[in-house]
């Protein structure tokens, strides 16, 4: 969508194209999950426990700490830096990363990844198996997946693991829900703290 976004815009924004092609995704995104709730029927359970929050925490804790220690899978130096506008845009882009990353992601990344990725690992007929079934190979595949979409790649991984193993405890993809928007949410409070916008 980026390059499109960018291929499209006059000139004089194709510069801030990092920006309109992030309210896009999250607009359409949400509009997406919003439209299609009812389908969504492994999420009827929510829960707000304290293990789904402190995992939340280390998760955050595990991509601060891991920081400049392995190598990333980025090719630009560009960033969603709303630091660069002035006060009333920088106000409005946060809040749409807030959107993005604590409402829209951790939902969209887990009805994909440890909803449908995993129960299809262990079989094509995905529906049929049970939230939080475990075998070896759907453990892999998702931590892989997982791990290597992300462009700091071991903190992915291990994000990962955490979120696979706490849906094995609760077999309730809530629970993942809720540690991923803890941590993205922590993670934005962090950046919007230090200005380290490299990590978006």
């Amino acid at each position: 969508m980026g390059d499109l976004t960018r291929a499209i815009l006059p000139g004089a924004f194709e510069e801030y194209h990092i920006y309109i092609t992030y309210c896009l995704r999250t607009i359409a995104v949400g509009y997406i999950l919003i439209r299609y709730r009812s389908l969504y029927t492994e999420l009827g359970r929510w829960r707000l426990d304290g293990t789904s929050v402190l995992i939340g925490v280390v998760i955050c804790l595990l991509w601060v700490g891991l920081e400049g220690l392995c190598p990333v899978f980025s090719s630009t130096d560009v960033h969603y830096d709303p630091a660069i506008f002035d006060t009333t845009a920088f106000g409005f882009l946060v809040l749409v990363r807030f959107a993005g990353s604590v409402l829209v992601a951790p939902l969209i990344e887990e009805l994909f990844c440890r909803s449908f990725l995993m129960r299809y690992a262990v079989d094509p007929g995905w529906q049929d198996v049970p939230i939080g079934t475990y075998t070896l190979g759907s453990f892999a595949i998702v931590t892989v997946f997982f791990g290597f979409s992300h462009f700091r790649w071991l903190p992915g991984i291990l994000t990962a693991v955490l979120l696979n193993l706490l849906l094995y405890r609760t077999r309730n993809l809530s629970s993942c829900v809720v540690a991923h928007a803890t941590a993205n949410l922590l993670l934005l409070v962090y950046v919007v703290y230090t200005g380290e916008w490299g990590f978006f």
